[in-house]
């Protein structure tokens, strides 16, 4: 890109062209940094003092726009394993087949916060680049915990619940009242759940020994569609004052959110080559193996 000042097109710029290389090449060293931070560690080198909005600019035109930071568990070398082995067994699916899965999962929803995401600095479409990922800690959080399950041509209740969830009310709250009657109405479903304590202990396996359950590896909620559901619905959830206000207005998205969402989802798992691809390119210290499942809204 070039930033020559063309003869009277303006007021004159503030950097020069290596300026903003070095201000560039601050937010590619550290994308974690604010403008406010990048403008304190460039000012020395600048021939005039600049505001961080002048910052946010000069990375604008590189494409560099502060994002939320896509966050990611830490892996050991006995997850990366399961996860590649579990995408090399679908890796020959087709999206008739990953429509016949009903995917569950839960997620916590709190007060007063977007679960401190950190933001970075980065172009569009680098949501996957592990330079831009940020290890996310497994931890409780207060506030309200949510379960759904969503399928290409329809979706389960979204079940609000407060409290721990054991597997006696995993069964009696979720896998006999909502799970057992949507796989009834849908032949051939696949239920996918995740290795929760709850889901596989001894009661629960025995009220799914009639359904198909897919295998699912540790520490792999990016493999799944709906984890995209679970971010729709933060970014559009609000500022509640209160457990039942942030209940009802969960509740109100989660009903009124198009279907069309969903099926947008399933229809970017991959197909076969593109999951060859996928593949190939797979590194052994990847800890974001085949995010790429999905298409992600780069918001």
């Amino acid at each position: 890109m070039s930033c020559t000042r063309r003869p009277g097109s303006g007021r004159p710029r503030q950097t020069s062209c290596r300026e903003d290389r070095h201000i560039v090449r601050n937010a590619r060293v550290q994308p974690t940094a604010s403008s406010a931070a990048i403008q304190a560690q460039v000012a020395p080198s600048l021939g005039a003092p600049v505001s961080s909005r002048t910052i946010r600019r000069r990375l604008a035109e590189w494409q560099l726009v502060s994002r939320h930071s896509l966050r990611v568990l830490s892996l050991m070398p006995t997850h990366r394993r399961l996860r590649l082995e579990w995408c090399r067994a679908r890796g020959n699916w087709t999206a008739a087949e990953w429509n016949q899965v009903l995917f569950s999962d839960k997620s916590s929803f709190s007060l007063g916060s977007d679960d401190n995401r950190v933001r970075v600095q980065r172009a569009r479409g680098e949501r996957l680049n592990p330079a831009f990922a940020v290890q996310r800690h497994i931890a409780p959080s207060a506030g309200v915990m949510v379960w759904g399950a969503i399928a290409y041509n329809t979706r389960s209740p979204l079940v609000l619940f407060r409290g721990t969830m054991t597997a006696q009310r995993y069964v009696h709250e979720i896998l006999q009242p909502h799970v057992l009657p949507l796989m009834q109405r849908l032949p051939g479903a696949i239920f996918q759940q995740d290795n929760a304590r709850p889901h596989t202990a001894r009661v629960s396996q025995d009220c799914l020994r009639t359904v198909t359950t897919l295998p699912w590896p540790s520490r792999s909620p990016d493999l799944s569609p709906i984890k995209h559901i679970w971010d729709h619905l933060g970014r559009r959830v609000g500022h509640p004052t209160s457990l039942n206000e942030l209940e009802a207005r969960l509740q109100q998205l989660w009903n009124e959110m198009s279907q069309d969402i969903i099926q947008k989802l399933y229809d970017s798992m991959p197909d076969p080559g593109q999951a060859k691809r996928i593949l190939s390119n797979y590194q052994p210290h990847d800890d974001l193996l085949l995010t790429s499942y999905q298409v992600l809204c780069d918001e």
